[in-house]
């Protein structure tokens, strides 16, 4: 009898397990191609991004997005290690400058500098570049949302603030 149960329990976790196992595959997406885990017909667990650019991505994928501890390799070699967040990688020059590296298997990968704002946007980034001196500096784009979001918060409409943007 004792044996009976011992086998039922065995077979009882086998097929239980069965249901949640995830299956090495590939997968084609419009900015790169996947090979690792998936489950329910989308990248889960860890795998191996190649984009179209010949750029790679090697870690962990939660339903088709780079998320978790991971490797993503530039088509000039250059390597960013660590965690990503939802396809998020942030490299700290500075306190207040810092490189993102966004990547979206759909839509490819985009590389920039961001500089932390200033006065009542002190809590924000914005798009900035490395001039030929080799200083950053905010991109037009990004003085102009600096400017709104110091605008916003100083707006006076007593409303409570306006959101401001960043990462």
């Amino acid at each position: 009898m004792n044996i009976f149960k011992l086998l039922t329990i065995t077979l009882f976790f086998i097929f239980s397990s069965l249901t949640s196992i995830t299956y090495a595959d590939s997968l084609k997406f419009d900015a790169s191609s996947y090979e690792g885990e998936v489950k329910k017909g989308k990248a889960h667990g860890v795998g191996i991004f190649t984009f179209s650019d010949g750029s790679t991505y090697e870690g962990k994928v939660s339903r088709n997005r780079i998320h978790g501890k991971g490797k993503y390799t530039d088509t000039q070699g250059k390597v960013y290690e660590g965690k990503f967040r939802y396809g998020t990688f942030t490299t700290k020059i500075d306190s207040k400058t810092r490189d993102v590296v966004k990547i979206k298997p759909k839509k490819g990968i985009e590389t920039f500098s961001e500089m932390k704002g200033k006065d009542a946007a002190s809590s924000s980034w914005f798009v900035a570049t490395k001039n030929s001196s080799g200083i950053y500096e905010l991109t037009d784009e990004g003085a102009k949302k600096m400017e709104e979001a110091i605008a916003a918060s100083t707006g006076g409409d007593g409303g409570g603030g306006g959101g401001g943007g960043g990462c």
